[in-house]
């Protein structure tokens, strides 16, 4: 664990687009290296983490692991790194949420259709369960969501409704469902 740890911490500072301040979050860098490979040690935490909101919220947990290797680059973004959170979850203006315990201020940028540096508030967690829990509350409880509550048997397909809101690049779900295909996700999804 101490070396996966260290070798996150070296990667980690790859993750920051040159030029840029240190602790820039730039999630097209982490969701590009979260497509360069595979990471087993990470999957061997974050699947029985996705496997356990699967049994709370419905969630198929390929799609969650998918996600979270997508937008953490396989556990070693900043957010992941320093937050603990492995979904990219922004506070809100009421505050970090019933899960998360804090928001931490990072330059970003944010892309409203334009791109341009921002300043945002992303949620901080005292623990990988408690994100990937959040994540399963946000996707179970938010309006955004609720179309894809009933595709749960077919991760491909619940994955496709969920990015129509998640996220603004209109590849992220084919780039979910290439990590999910390509790592054999679907294997959480089968019962123990």
């Amino acid at each position: 664990m101490r070396i996966w740890l260290t070798m996150v911490g070296v990667l980690a500072a790859l993750l920051v687009a040159p030029g840029t301040a240190a602790a820039t979050i730039d999630q097209d860098r982490v969701r590009a290296e979260a497509l360069r490979g595979t990471d087993d040690e990470y999957l061997a935490i974050a699947g029985p983490a996705a496997q356990a909101v699967a049994a709370e919220y419905g969630i198929p947990a390929s799609v969650t692991a998918g996600q979270s290797i997508l937008e953490s680059a396989w556990g070693r973004s900043r957010l992941a790194l320093n937050d603990l959170n492995f979904f990219g979850f922004k506070c809100t203006a009421a505050g970090p949420g019933p899960i998360a315990v804090g928001c931490h201020d990072y330059p970003t940028i944010e892309c409203t259709p334009d791109c341009h540096p921002a300043q945002a508030l992303f949620r901080v967690y005292t623990s990988m369960t408690d994100s990937f829990r959040d994540y399963g509350r946000l996707i179970t409880k938010s309006q955004y969501y609720v179309a894809a509550l009933p595709l749960a048997a077919d991760p491909d397909a619940f994955v496709t409704e969920v990015a129509k809101r998640y996220a603004t690049d209109p590849e992220y779900a084919a780039k979910v469902i290439r990590i999910m295909r390509e790592n054999d996700l679907y294997q959480l999804d089968r019962p123990v």
